[in-house]
Protein backbone atom coordinates (compact mmCIF):
# COMPACT_ATOMS: atom_id res chain seq x y z
CA UNK A 1 0.00 0.00 0.00
CA UNK A 2 1.54 3.60 -0.91
CA UNK A 3 2.05 5.78 2.14
CA UNK A 4 -1.27 8.09 0.86
CA UNK A 5 -3.22 5.55 1.31
CA UNK A 6 -2.35 4.80 4.26
CA UNK A 7 -3.64 7.64 6.26
CA UNK A 8 -6.75 9.81 4.62
CA UNK A 9 -7.71 13.65 4.87
CA UNK A 10 -9.07 14.06 8.03
CA UNK A 11 -9.21 16.89 10.25
CA UNK A 12 -5.77 17.38 12.27
CA UNK A 13 -7.53 15.66 15.45
CA UNK A 14 -8.96 12.80 13.32
CA UNK A 15 -5.28 12.23 12.22
CA UNK A 16 -3.64 12.25 15.80
CA UNK A 17 -6.11 9.81 17.40
CA UNK A 18 -5.19 7.41 13.95
CA UNK A 19 -1.22 7.80 13.96
CA UNK A 20 1.05 4.79 15.29
CA UNK A 21 2.29 5.15 18.54
CA UNK A 22 5.97 5.50 18.35
CA UNK A 23 7.77 1.62 18.85
CA UNK A 24 4.30 0.28 17.52
CA UNK A 25 4.10 -1.47 14.33
CA UNK A 26 2.69 0.89 11.24
CA UNK A 27 -0.99 0.09 11.07
CA UNK A 28 -2.32 -1.58 7.90
CA UNK A 29 -5.20 0.35 7.19
CA UNK A 30 -7.90 0.43 3.88
CA UNK A 31 -9.35 3.24 2.69
CA UNK A 32 -12.53 3.50 1.20
CA UNK A 33 -15.60 6.03 0.52
CA UNK A 34 -18.95 5.89 1.31
CA UNK A 35 -21.59 8.84 -0.41
CA UNK A 36 -23.11 10.10 2.06
CA UNK A 37 -23.81 10.34 6.36
CA UNK A 38 -25.47 6.71 6.46
CA UNK A 39 -28.87 7.52 8.68
CA UNK A 40 -27.80 4.17 10.62
CA UNK A 41 -25.73 0.99 10.97
CA UNK A 42 -27.97 -1.86 10.51
CA UNK A 43 -28.72 -3.27 6.86
CA UNK A 44 -31.15 -5.81 8.80
CA UNK A 45 -33.66 -3.28 8.86
CA UNK A 46 -32.95 -0.70 5.10
CA UNK A 47 -31.85 -1.19 1.87
CA UNK A 48 -30.25 2.12 2.28
CA UNK A 49 -27.28 1.85 -0.02
CA UNK A 50 -24.97 3.64 2.39
CA UNK A 51 -26.62 1.73 5.47
CA UNK A 52 -25.47 -1.55 3.94
CA UNK A 53 -21.97 -0.17 3.29
CA UNK A 54 -21.61 1.32 6.70
CA UNK A 55 -22.87 -2.01 8.62
CA UNK A 56 -21.72 -4.89 6.26
CA UNK A 57 -18.30 -4.94 7.83
CA UNK A 58 -19.61 -5.00 10.97
CA UNK A 59 -22.47 -7.81 10.88
CA UNK A 60 -22.37 -11.36 9.65
CA UNK A 61 -25.58 -13.66 8.15
CA UNK A 62 -25.96 -16.94 8.36
CA UNK A 63 -24.34 -17.29 4.20
CA UNK A 64 -22.29 -15.94 2.09
CA UNK A 65 -22.81 -15.91 -1.88
CA UNK A 66 -19.94 -14.85 -4.36
CA UNK A 67 -20.06 -13.34 -7.80
CA UNK A 68 -20.92 -16.02 -9.50
CA UNK A 69 -23.90 -17.38 -7.59
CA UNK A 70 -22.33 -19.80 -5.04
CA UNK A 71 -23.09 -20.06 -1.68
CA UNK A 72 -20.92 -20.84 1.49
CA UNK A 73 -20.90 -20.58 5.44
CA UNK A 74 -20.66 -17.54 6.96
CA UNK A 75 -22.15 -17.97 10.61
CA UNK A 76 -23.77 -21.39 9.27
CA UNK A 77 -20.48 -23.64 9.07
CA UNK A 78 -22.98 -26.69 7.63
CA UNK A 79 -26.66 -26.22 6.23
CA UNK A 80 -29.29 -28.87 5.29
CA UNK A 81 -32.51 -28.59 3.36
CA UNK A 82 -35.03 -31.29 3.43
CA UNK A 83 -35.69 -33.14 -0.04
CA UNK A 84 -39.35 -31.12 -0.38
CA UNK A 85 -38.10 -27.96 0.39
CA UNK A 86 -39.71 -27.71 3.59
CA UNK A 87 -36.83 -27.73 6.09
CA UNK A 88 -33.57 -26.01 6.44
CA UNK A 89 -31.27 -26.40 9.46
CA UNK A 90 -28.33 -24.38 10.14
CA UNK A 91 -25.33 -25.53 12.07
CA UNK A 92 -23.44 -22.56 13.51
CA UNK A 93 -20.07 -22.37 14.24
CA UNK A 94 -18.74 -23.04 18.17
CA UNK A 95 -17.53 -20.14 19.97
CA UNK A 96 -18.19 -17.42 17.82
CA UNK A 97 -18.55 -13.78 19.96
CA UNK A 98 -20.22 -10.21 19.73
CA UNK A 99 -18.08 -7.43 19.69
CA UNK A 100 -18.69 -6.95 23.71
CA UNK A 101 -18.06 -9.97 24.51
CA UNK A 102 -21.29 -11.92 24.68
CA UNK A 103 -21.39 -15.38 23.10
CA UNK A 104 -23.64 -16.11 19.83
CA UNK A 105 -26.13 -18.77 19.60
CA UNK A 106 -29.46 -19.67 17.88
CA UNK A 107 -31.38 -17.64 19.69
CA UNK A 108 -29.92 -15.02 17.89
CA UNK A 109 -30.82 -15.99 14.66
CA UNK A 110 -33.97 -16.53 15.04
CA UNK A 111 -34.70 -13.13 17.39
CA UNK A 112 -33.04 -11.22 14.21
CA UNK A 113 -34.59 -12.93 11.06
CA UNK A 114 -38.50 -13.42 12.44
CA UNK A 115 -38.57 -10.27 14.62
CA UNK A 116 -36.72 -8.14 12.29
CA UNK A 117 -35.73 -8.35 8.84
CA UNK A 118 -39.18 -10.91 8.38
CA UNK A 119 -40.94 -8.02 9.74
CA UNK A 120 -39.11 -4.58 8.37
CA UNK A 121 -36.24 -5.28 5.84
CA UNK A 122 -38.08 -3.80 2.44
CA UNK A 123 -36.86 -6.84 0.61
CA UNK A 124 -38.39 -9.49 3.09
CA UNK A 125 -41.15 -10.85 1.05
CA UNK A 126 -39.07 -14.58 0.37
CA UNK A 127 -38.62 -14.72 4.45
CA UNK A 128 -42.39 -14.78 4.60
CA UNK A 129 -42.70 -18.47 3.53
CA UNK A 130 -40.81 -19.31 7.63
CA UNK A 131 -43.78 -20.61 9.43
CA UNK A 132 -41.56 -21.40 12.48
CA UNK A 133 -37.69 -20.78 13.89
CA UNK A 134 -36.37 -23.79 15.96
CA UNK A 135 -33.61 -23.32 18.17
CA UNK A 136 -32.99 -27.07 19.73
CA UNK A 137 -29.27 -25.93 20.91
CA UNK A 138 -27.34 -22.87 20.88
CA UNK A 139 -25.40 -23.90 17.75
CA UNK A 140 -28.27 -25.22 15.78
CA UNK A 141 -31.07 -22.68 14.01
CA UNK A 142 -34.17 -24.71 12.13
CA UNK A 143 -36.74 -22.91 9.68
CA UNK A 144 -39.62 -24.53 9.24
CA UNK A 145 -41.46 -22.72 6.12
CA UNK A 146 -44.88 -23.17 4.83
CA UNK A 147 -44.21 -24.09 1.50
CA UNK A 148 -40.72 -23.78 -0.66
CA UNK A 149 -39.35 -20.89 -1.26
CA UNK A 150 -36.76 -21.02 -4.18
CA UNK A 151 -35.03 -17.08 -3.35
CA UNK A 152 -34.73 -18.02 0.44
CA UNK A 153 -30.96 -19.04 0.45
CA UNK A 154 -30.41 -15.67 -1.35
CA UNK A 155 -32.35 -14.14 1.45
CA UNK A 156 -30.13 -15.92 4.11
CA UNK A 157 -27.43 -13.39 3.20
CA UNK A 158 -26.12 -10.33 4.47
CA UNK A 159 -28.40 -9.08 1.29
CA UNK A 160 -31.27 -9.12 3.85
CA UNK A 161 -30.60 -10.70 7.30
CA UNK A 162 -27.51 -9.42 8.88
CA UNK A 163 -28.02 -11.11 12.43
CA UNK A 164 -28.42 -8.70 15.69
CA UNK A 165 -27.15 -9.11 19.13
CA UNK A 166 -31.13 -10.09 20.38
CA UNK A 167 -29.42 -8.69 24.31
CA UNK A 168 -29.15 -5.41 22.86
CA UNK A 169 -32.61 -5.04 20.44
CA UNK A 170 -35.18 -7.61 22.49
CA UNK A 171 -37.84 -5.18 23.80
CA UNK A 172 -36.48 -1.94 22.02
CA UNK A 173 -37.64 0.45 19.42
CA UNK A 174 -35.69 -0.43 16.57
CA UNK A 175 -35.89 2.66 15.16
CA UNK A 176 -34.40 4.39 18.15
CA UNK A 177 -32.20 2.33 19.35
CA UNK A 178 -28.54 3.66 19.97
CA UNK A 179 -27.22 0.65 17.89
CA UNK A 180 -28.15 2.13 15.02
CA UNK A 181 -25.32 4.23 14.72
CA UNK A 182 -23.48 2.35 17.17
CA UNK A 183 -23.20 -0.81 15.52
CA UNK A 184 -22.00 -4.39 17.40
CA UNK A 185 -21.94 -7.16 15.42
CA UNK A 186 -19.92 -10.51 15.15
CA UNK A 187 -18.12 -9.27 11.58
CA UNK A 188 -14.92 -8.67 10.53
CA UNK A 189 -14.48 -5.33 12.00
CA UNK A 190 -15.45 -3.50 14.73
CA UNK A 191 -17.13 -0.20 14.68
CA UNK A 192 -14.89 2.99 16.50
CA UNK A 193 -16.12 6.10 15.35
CA UNK A 194 -18.33 8.14 13.29
CA UNK A 195 -17.32 11.60 12.74
CA UNK A 196 -20.22 13.23 10.31
CA UNK A 197 -19.24 14.61 7.15
CA UNK A 198 -15.72 13.34 7.44
CA UNK A 199 -15.45 9.26 8.21
CA UNK A 200 -16.09 6.36 9.52
CA UNK A 201 -13.58 4.27 10.95
CA UNK A 202 -13.60 0.55 12.52
CA UNK A 203 -10.80 -1.94 14.14
CA UNK A 204 -10.12 -5.26 13.29
CA UNK A 205 -11.77 -7.84 15.55
CA UNK A 206 -9.31 -10.15 16.85
CA UNK A 207 -12.08 -12.55 18.12
CA UNK A 208 -13.39 -12.97 14.12
CA UNK A 209 -14.53 -16.52 13.95
CA UNK A 210 -12.68 -16.94 10.39
CA UNK A 211 -9.25 -17.85 10.72
CA UNK A 212 -6.57 -15.40 9.32
CA UNK A 213 -9.02 -13.01 8.68
CA UNK A 214 -9.08 -9.92 8.61
CA UNK A 215 -6.24 -9.26 7.23
CA UNK A 216 -5.95 -5.70 7.72
CA UNK A 217 -6.06 -3.41 10.73
CA UNK A 218 -8.24 -0.65 10.47
CA UNK A 219 -10.90 -0.09 7.61
CA UNK A 220 -11.43 4.05 6.92
CA UNK A 221 -14.58 5.15 4.39
CA UNK A 222 -14.03 9.02 3.58
CA UNK A 223 -17.62 10.43 3.39
CA UNK A 224 -17.50 12.18 -0.01
CA UNK A 225 -20.91 13.15 -1.76
CA UNK A 226 -19.22 14.22 -4.93
CA UNK A 227 -18.48 11.91 -7.56
CA UNK A 228 -16.02 14.03 -9.06
CA UNK A 229 -13.77 14.01 -5.82
CA UNK A 230 -14.49 10.29 -5.28
CA UNK A 231 -12.79 9.59 -8.55
CA UNK A 232 -9.83 12.01 -8.26
CA UNK A 233 -9.18 10.55 -4.60
CA UNK A 234 -8.82 6.98 -6.52
CA UNK A 235 -6.59 8.44 -9.27
CA UNK A 236 -3.82 9.99 -6.46
CA UNK A 237 -3.85 6.96 -4.32
CA UNK A 238 -5.79 8.65 -1.22
CA UNK A 239 -8.74 5.53 -1.58
CA UNK A 240 -8.06 1.95 -2.28
CA UNK A 241 -11.89 1.17 -3.62
CA UNK A 242 -15.13 2.71 -4.31
CA UNK A 243 -18.06 0.32 -4.42
CA UNK A 244 -20.64 0.29 -7.35
CA UNK A 245 -22.61 2.65 -6.37
CA UNK A 246 -20.54 5.22 -5.61
CA UNK A 247 -18.96 4.66 -9.52
CA UNK A 248 -20.08 7.59 -11.61
CA UNK A 249 -21.16 6.01 -14.61
CA UNK A 250 -19.09 8.77 -16.78
CA UNK A 251 -15.65 7.72 -15.39
CA UNK A 252 -15.80 4.33 -16.43
CA UNK A 253 -13.75 4.94 -19.08
CA UNK A 254 -11.45 6.88 -17.31
CA UNK A 255 -10.97 4.75 -14.46
CA UNK A 256 -10.61 1.10 -17.06
CA UNK A 257 -7.63 3.00 -18.39
CA UNK A 258 -6.03 3.61 -14.88
CA UNK A 259 -2.94 1.88 -14.58
CA UNK A 260 -3.24 -0.91 -11.56
CA UNK A 261 -6.98 -0.58 -11.87
CA UNK A 262 -8.95 -3.35 -11.47
CA UNK A 263 -12.97 -3.19 -12.10
CA UNK A 264 -15.26 -6.04 -10.95
CA UNK A 265 -18.60 -6.77 -11.77
CA UNK A 266 -21.02 -9.33 -10.58
CA UNK A 267 -23.79 -11.56 -12.30
CA UNK A 268 -25.61 -11.35 -9.53
CA UNK A 269 -25.87 -7.70 -8.88
CA UNK A 270 -28.88 -6.25 -10.89
CA UNK A 271 -29.45 -2.30 -11.07
CA UNK A 272 -31.94 0.05 -12.30
CA UNK A 273 -32.82 3.68 -12.77
CA UNK A 274 -36.22 4.29 -12.51
CA UNK A 275 -39.11 6.41 -11.28
CA UNK A 276 -41.78 6.16 -8.91
CA UNK A 277 -44.82 7.83 -10.36
CA UNK A 278 -46.86 9.75 -8.02
CA UNK A 279 -50.75 7.79 -8.10
CA UNK A 280 -52.28 9.56 -5.56
CA UNK A 281 -54.07 12.41 -7.50
CA UNK A 282 -54.51 13.52 -10.54
CA UNK A 283 -53.56 13.53 -13.52
CA UNK A 284 -51.22 10.75 -12.41
CA UNK A 285 -53.77 8.87 -11.03
CA UNK A 286 -54.89 8.21 -14.88
CA UNK A 287 -53.11 5.27 -16.41
CA UNK A 288 -53.45 7.00 -20.13
CA UNK A 289 -51.21 9.87 -18.35
CA UNK A 290 -48.65 7.44 -17.48
CA UNK A 291 -48.64 5.76 -20.90
CA UNK A 292 -48.15 8.89 -22.35
CA UNK A 293 -45.03 9.48 -20.40
CA UNK A 294 -43.50 6.48 -21.60
CA UNK A 295 -44.68 7.57 -25.45
CA UNK A 296 -42.64 10.67 -24.82
CA UNK A 297 -39.36 9.87 -23.21
CA UNK A 298 -36.47 9.10 -25.01
CA UNK A 299 -35.18 6.00 -23.10
CA UNK A 300 -32.70 4.74 -25.59
CA UNK A 301 -30.82 8.35 -25.56
CA UNK A 302 -31.22 8.69 -21.90
CA UNK A 303 -29.15 5.39 -21.61
CA UNK A 304 -26.45 6.49 -24.46
CA UNK A 305 -26.07 9.81 -22.44
CA UNK A 306 -26.65 8.79 -18.82
CA UNK A 307 -24.77 5.44 -19.15
CA UNK A 308 -22.17 5.76 -22.23
CA UNK A 309 -20.22 2.98 -23.21
CA UNK A 310 -22.39 0.32 -23.17
CA UNK A 311 -23.52 0.20 -19.67
CA UNK A 312 -27.18 0.14 -19.92
CA UNK A 313 -29.98 -2.06 -21.51
CA UNK A 314 -33.21 -1.65 -22.23
CA UNK A 315 -35.42 -2.33 -20.12
CA UNK A 316 -38.99 -3.45 -21.26
CA UNK A 317 -41.06 -4.16 -17.88
CA UNK A 318 -39.96 -3.84 -14.36
CA UNK A 319 -37.65 -6.75 -14.34
CA UNK A 320 -34.41 -6.97 -15.27
CA UNK A 321 -33.41 -8.37 -18.71
CA UNK A 322 -30.58 -10.20 -17.35
CA UNK A 323 -33.06 -12.29 -15.05
CA UNK A 324 -33.87 -15.65 -15.95
CA UNK A 325 -37.79 -14.34 -15.24
CA UNK A 326 -37.62 -11.61 -17.55
CA UNK A 327 -40.20 -11.40 -20.09
CA UNK A 328 -39.02 -11.33 -23.29
CA UNK A 329 -42.45 -11.17 -25.18
CA UNK A 330 -43.29 -7.48 -23.89
CA UNK A 331 -43.53 -5.46 -26.19
CA UNK A 332 -41.56 -1.91 -25.43
CA UNK A 333 -43.86 1.19 -25.57
CA UNK A 334 -43.17 3.44 -29.27
CA UNK A 335 -41.25 6.69 -28.97
CA UNK A 336 -44.54 8.23 -30.25
CA UNK A 337 -45.41 11.87 -29.25
CA UNK A 338 -48.72 12.25 -31.51
CA UNK A 339 -49.71 9.04 -29.31
CA UNK A 340 -48.97 10.69 -26.35
CA UNK A 341 -50.70 13.70 -27.45
CA UNK A 342 -53.72 11.69 -28.31
CA UNK A 343 -53.92 9.88 -25.07
CA UNK A 344 -53.35 13.12 -23.11
CA UNK A 345 -56.60 14.90 -24.94
CA UNK A 346 -58.60 11.34 -24.29
CA UNK A 347 -57.45 11.38 -20.88
CA UNK A 348 -59.18 15.44 -21.06
CA UNK A 349 -56.11 17.01 -19.79
CA UNK A 350 -56.07 19.60 -23.05
CA UNK A 351 -53.53 22.24 -23.70
CA UNK A 352 -53.81 25.40 -21.95
CA UNK A 353 -54.01 28.55 -23.91
CA UNK A 354 -50.03 28.79 -23.28
CA UNK A 355 -49.88 25.10 -24.50
CA UNK A 356 -49.04 23.32 -21.09
CA UNK A 357 -51.26 20.73 -19.86
CA UNK A 358 -50.10 20.35 -16.38
CA UNK A 359 -46.62 20.50 -14.74
CA UNK A 360 -44.47 17.13 -13.41
CA UNK A 361 -42.44 17.67 -10.38
CA UNK A 362 -39.61 15.52 -10.93
CA UNK A 363 -37.59 14.73 -7.51
CA UNK A 364 -33.91 13.37 -7.89
CA UNK A 365 -30.85 13.88 -6.24
CA UNK A 366 -28.57 16.48 -5.78
CA UNK A 367 -25.30 14.46 -6.49
CA UNK A 368 -27.07 11.83 -8.15
CA UNK A 369 -25.36 12.55 -12.19
CA UNK A 370 -27.67 9.99 -13.95
CA UNK A 371 -30.72 11.21 -12.57
CA UNK A 372 -29.91 15.24 -13.32
CA UNK A 373 -29.03 14.01 -16.64
CA UNK A 374 -32.44 11.94 -17.25
CA UNK A 375 -34.25 15.05 -15.88
CA UNK A 376 -32.54 17.34 -18.17
CA UNK A 377 -33.50 15.06 -21.25
CA UNK A 378 -37.44 14.10 -20.07
CA UNK A 379 -38.08 17.95 -19.81
CA UNK A 380 -37.23 18.30 -23.44
CA UNK A 381 -39.12 15.90 -24.24
CA UNK A 382 -42.41 16.10 -22.23
CA UNK A 383 -42.17 20.14 -23.28
CA UNK A 384 -43.13 18.85 -26.84
CA UNK A 385 -46.57 17.28 -25.28
CA UNK A 386 -47.42 20.07 -23.10
CA UNK A 387 -46.05 18.61 -19.46
CA UNK A 388 -43.96 21.68 -18.32
CA UNK A 389 -40.91 19.32 -15.89
CA UNK A 390 -39.75 20.96 -12.80
CA UNK A 391 -36.75 19.73 -11.89
CA UNK A 392 -36.00 19.57 -7.98
CA UNK A 393 -32.17 18.59 -7.28
CA UNK A 394 -31.95 18.25 -3.27
CA UNK A 395 -30.14 16.72 -0.82
CA UNK A 396 -29.89 13.29 0.40
CA UNK A 397 -32.19 14.04 3.79
CA UNK A 398 -34.36 15.96 2.07
CA UNK A 399 -34.50 13.55 -0.97
CA UNK A 400 -35.96 10.60 1.55
CA UNK A 401 -38.31 13.16 3.38
CA UNK A 402 -39.44 13.93 -0.04
CA UNK A 403 -40.02 11.00 -1.24
CA UNK A 404 -40.95 8.73 1.11
CA UNK A 405 -42.67 10.78 3.86
CA UNK A 406 -43.98 13.67 2.38
CA UNK A 407 -44.83 12.56 -0.83
CA UNK A 408 -44.05 15.61 -2.66
CA UNK A 409 -43.48 15.09 -6.02
CA UNK A 410 -45.19 13.50 -9.21
CA UNK A 411 -41.92 11.55 -10.57
CA UNK A 412 -39.21 10.38 -8.14
CA UNK A 413 -35.85 8.92 -9.75
CA UNK A 414 -32.43 7.64 -8.23
CA UNK A 415 -30.93 3.58 -8.61
CA UNK A 416 -32.27 0.76 -7.23
CA UNK A 417 -31.29 -2.85 -6.77
CA UNK A 418 -33.97 -4.97 -8.43
CA UNK A 419 -31.85 -8.64 -8.04
CA UNK A 420 -30.35 -11.20 -7.51
CA UNK A 421 -34.20 -12.16 -7.73
CA UNK A 422 -37.37 -10.47 -8.01
CA UNK A 423 -38.95 -11.69 -5.04
CA UNK A 424 -36.35 -9.92 -2.97
CA UNK A 425 -35.51 -6.83 -5.70
CA UNK A 426 -38.84 -6.53 -7.59
CA UNK A 427 -41.70 -7.59 -5.66
CA UNK A 428 -41.63 -4.36 -3.15
CA UNK A 429 -41.87 -1.94 -5.54
CA UNK A 430 -45.75 -2.96 -6.49
CA UNK A 431 -46.96 -5.56 -3.73
CA UNK A 432 -49.95 -3.81 -1.91
CA UNK A 433 -48.93 -5.40 1.42
CA UNK A 434 -45.65 -3.10 0.94
CA UNK A 435 -47.14 0.67 0.97
CA UNK A 436 -45.40 2.00 3.81
CA UNK A 437 -43.96 5.22 4.60
CA UNK A 438 -40.06 4.35 4.37
CA UNK A 439 -37.84 4.54 1.86
CA UNK A 440 -37.66 2.03 -1.32
CA UNK A 441 -41.07 0.12 -1.21
CA UNK A 442 -44.46 1.02 -2.78
CA UNK A 443 -44.78 4.74 -2.85
CA UNK A 444 -46.37 4.93 -5.76
CA UNK A 445 -48.65 3.43 -4.24
CA UNK A 446 -49.76 0.96 -6.49
CA UNK A 447 -53.05 -1.33 -5.86
CA UNK A 448 -53.44 -4.25 -7.98
CA UNK A 449 -55.12 -7.33 -6.52
CA UNK A 450 -54.38 -9.85 -9.17
CA UNK A 451 -50.82 -8.53 -9.29
CA UNK A 452 -50.45 -9.45 -5.27
CA UNK A 453 -52.34 -12.55 -5.73
CA UNK A 454 -49.96 -13.92 -8.63
CA UNK A 455 -46.96 -12.70 -6.56
CA UNK A 456 -48.49 -14.75 -3.71
CA UNK A 457 -48.68 -18.22 -5.91
CA UNK A 458 -45.56 -17.66 -7.80
CA UNK A 459 -43.87 -18.30 -4.67
CA UNK A 460 -44.92 -21.55 -3.99
CA UNK A 461 -43.84 -22.83 -7.51
CA UNK A 462 -40.72 -25.48 -7.31
CA UNK A 463 -41.03 -25.66 -11.13
CA UNK A 464 -39.20 -23.17 -12.46
CA UNK A 465 -40.98 -22.92 -16.23
CA UNK A 466 -44.49 -22.27 -13.98
CA UNK A 467 -43.18 -19.73 -12.04
CA UNK A 468 -42.07 -17.78 -15.03
CA UNK A 469 -45.52 -18.43 -16.48
CA UNK A 470 -46.66 -16.51 -13.41
CA UNK A 471 -43.86 -13.67 -13.52
CA UNK A 472 -45.02 -13.52 -17.34
CA UNK A 473 -48.19 -12.23 -16.41
CA UNK A 474 -47.07 -10.27 -13.59
CA UNK A 475 -45.13 -8.12 -15.37
CA UNK A 476 -47.55 -7.59 -18.53
CA UNK A 477 -49.81 -6.32 -16.25
CA UNK A 478 -47.36 -3.68 -14.47
CA UNK A 479 -45.71 -2.74 -17.71
CA UNK A 480 -49.33 -1.68 -18.97
CA UNK A 481 -50.32 -0.17 -15.74
CA UNK A 482 -46.65 1.71 -15.26
CA UNK A 483 -46.49 2.23 -11.49
CA UNK A 484 -43.10 3.01 -12.02
CA UNK A 485 -41.15 3.71 -14.62
CA UNK A 486 -38.21 2.16 -15.87
CA UNK A 487 -35.20 4.54 -17.43
CA UNK A 488 -32.81 1.80 -17.92
CA UNK A 489 -31.30 -1.26 -16.25
CA UNK A 490 -27.35 -1.22 -16.16
CA UNK A 491 -24.40 -2.70 -14.61
CA UNK A 492 -21.61 -0.48 -12.79
CA UNK A 493 -18.45 -2.69 -11.19
CA UNK A 494 -17.09 -2.20 -7.95
CA UNK A 495 -13.37 -0.22 -8.49
CA UNK A 496 -10.39 -1.53 -6.47
CA UNK A 497 -6.22 -0.77 -6.94
CA UNK A 498 -5.29 -4.09 -8.29
CA UNK A 499 -2.77 -4.42 -5.38
CA UNK A 500 -5.41 -4.67 -2.84
CA UNK A 501 -6.40 -8.82 -2.81
CA UNK A 502 -9.92 -10.10 -1.90
CA UNK A 503 -11.95 -6.86 -2.37
CA UNK A 504 -15.58 -6.90 -4.50
CA UNK A 505 -15.52 -10.51 -4.69
CA UNK A 506 -19.12 -11.21 -3.73
CA UNK A 507 -22.78 -10.92 -4.93
CA UNK A 508 -22.74 -7.07 -4.37
CA UNK A 509 -20.03 -3.97 -3.71
CA UNK A 510 -22.26 -2.43 -1.65
CA UNK A 511 -22.01 -5.58 0.98
CA UNK A 512 -18.65 -6.05 0.70
CA UNK A 513 -17.16 -7.03 5.05
CA UNK A 514 -13.46 -6.93 3.96
CA UNK A 515 -12.85 -9.57 5.83
CA UNK A 516 -10.52 -11.13 2.90
CA UNK A 517 -9.42 -7.69 1.76
CA UNK A 518 -5.85 -7.83 2.24
CA UNK A 519 -3.73 -4.21 1.53
CA UNK A 520 -0.79 -3.90 -0.83
CA UNK A 521 2.73 -4.00 1.25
Amino acid sequence: MSPTRRGTLLGAASLLALRPRIGVAATTRLVGVIEEDPPFFNPAISSTISSFVAGSPVYSALMRVNANGVFSGDLAEKWEVSPDGMVYTFHLRHGITWHDGTAFTSADVAFSIGQVSAKLHPYRGALNAIDTYETPDDNTAVLRLKHPQGSLMISLTNFITNILPKHLWEGTDFSRNTHNLAPIGTGPFKFVEFVPGDHILYARNDKYFLPGSPPADELLFRIMPDPSARVEAFQNGEIDMIYSSAVPASSIDRLRKMPGTALRFSKLQQSAYQAYINMRNAPYSDKRVRQALAHTIDRGFIRNTAFPGGLAQNMVGPVSPSSALYNKALQDYTLDPAKAEALLDEAGFKRGSDGTRFSLRYVFGAADLPASKIGDIMARNLAAVGIKVVLRPVDRGTFLQMAFINNEFDMVAGSFNVGPDPDVGIERFYNSHNIFNIPFVNNSPYVNHEVDDLFDQQRVQTDPAKRKAIYDRIQAIIWEDLPVFPFCAYSLPGVVHDDIAGVFLGHSSLLEDFAFAKPAG
